[in-house]
């Protein structure tokens, strides 16, 4: 089977955790049983390359403003290549209707990964949308969104990564039964240091600081706690300030620290510093990669019941509402009662459930469903 993945950026570029899930997935196709081989085909520079034994073709740069020109861009350079694959694999989102487009021909077979919200209207994931956005959602939604949409339906099989992303979908015009709940895979390459044990415990929290993230209520949450408790933040964004205004104003200043953006690279020493791993989101964000990373480290993870760490985080106790505080400490503090009976049963879930070789060959599986 030939299969090619068609994505906005691939390594070295990067957006976000879609383009690490993304590589991921090739690097776990490549020489695996039922596959032939892999070619990537990326719209971030004008060559063609091999990357760690993939074939990487970046056809040409797209400009990110405007997605029904990136698809009609991107349809034209893509076409001349699909010939004689048996699966197109489109991943994060924004060329989808690309792939829905070819999938009119007599072949290759279409799977899309919906790995965001990109075609949705913000409300449909409890965002507010910005001024641009906005506009988008008034005028482009109505008119040319709508063909976008329709093109994006015509792709054979969908691969949700988490069923909050599967109702989602389902309740806005993709069909349920093409979409099937496929979680990503843990990054075998991924090794945090080992680090000795400090006094007290330290709370993690890694990612955008925005209102979405919910780490306003984190933050009030190690208010409530003991003085034993401290809070590590990593990560930048718009409410970085709010944040800092918020831990000096509720008195725990001293007991929140902020790293700012730390390099991807350089993560795994977070977790290997962390007692408690919290994403205290308030949106049904898809997935969470650093769900898995903290848990594939062997810490306990606490998380609100919303989106798709809900569907990672087994323990029920360790999933609270979203907004609130004082259910988020309670919980902060339940986990750091049992922090290694708990860290090593998510190691070993993780190990089990999301390893590469698992995932890619519930994927292959659906390649071969669809393949005419």
């Amino acid at each position: 089977m030939r299969v090619g993945i068609v994505t906005p950026r691939y390594p070295p570029h990067f957006a976000g955790g879609g383009e690490a899930s993304t590589e991921l997935l090739a690097e776990q196709l490549h020489g695996a049983d039922r596959v032939d081989e892999v070619v990537v085909f990326s719209f971030d520079g004008s060559t063609t390359e091999t990357r760690n034994g993939i074939e990487v073709r970046r056809l040409h740069e797209l400009s990110p403003t405007v997605t029904e020109v990136q698809n009609v861009r991107a349809y034209r350079l893509l076409s001349p290549h699909v010939d004689g694959f048996d699966v197109l694999h489109a991943y994060n989102m924004e060329l989808h209707p690309t792939v829905g487009a070819l999938s009119t021909r007599r072949s290759p077979a279409t799977v899309a990964t919906l790995n965001s919200y990109h075609f949705l209207p913000k409300s449909v994931s409890n965002t507010t949308p910005g001024p641009v956005e906005r506009l988008y959602e008034l005028v482009g939604h109505p008119t040319t969104g709508r063909v976008m949409t329709r093109l994006m339906n015509r792709i054979d099989a969908f691969v949700a990564i988490s069923s909050a992303v599967r109702d989602i979908y389902g309740d806005h015009g993709v069909d349920r039964d093409r979409i099937e709940v496929i979680p990503n895979m843990v990054d075998p390459s991924f090794s945090p240091p080992e680090t000795e044990d400090g006094e007290g415990t330290t709370v993690l929290y890694v990612g955008e600081l925005s209102d979405r993230k919910g780490v306003s209520d984190l933050v009030r949450a190690v208010g409530s706690l003991p003085g034993t408790y401290d809070l590590r933040v990593v990560g930048d964004g718009p409410l970085s300030g709010d944040l800092r205004r918020l831990a000096r104003d509720i008195g725990v200043r001293d007991r929140v620290t902020f790293t700012g953006r730390v390099d991807y690279d350089r993560i795994p020493e977070q977790y290997a510093l962390a007692d408690v791993f919290v994403h205290p989101g308030v949106w049904p964000e898809p997935f969470g990669r650093t769900v898995l990373e903290a848990m594939q480290t062997g810490l306990p993870v606490v998380c609100t019941d919303v989106g798709g760490p809900a569907d990672v985080v087994r323990d029920p106790e360790l999933r609270v509402p979203a907004r609130d505080p004082d259910a988020l400490a309670a919980a902060i503090d339940g986990a750091a009662t049992d922090r290694e009976g708990v860290g090593e049963r998510n190691r070993r879930y993780v190990a089990e459930e999301f390893s590469p070789g698992s995932v890619a060959s519930r994927i292959v599986d659906l390649y071969e469903g669809v393949v005419r």
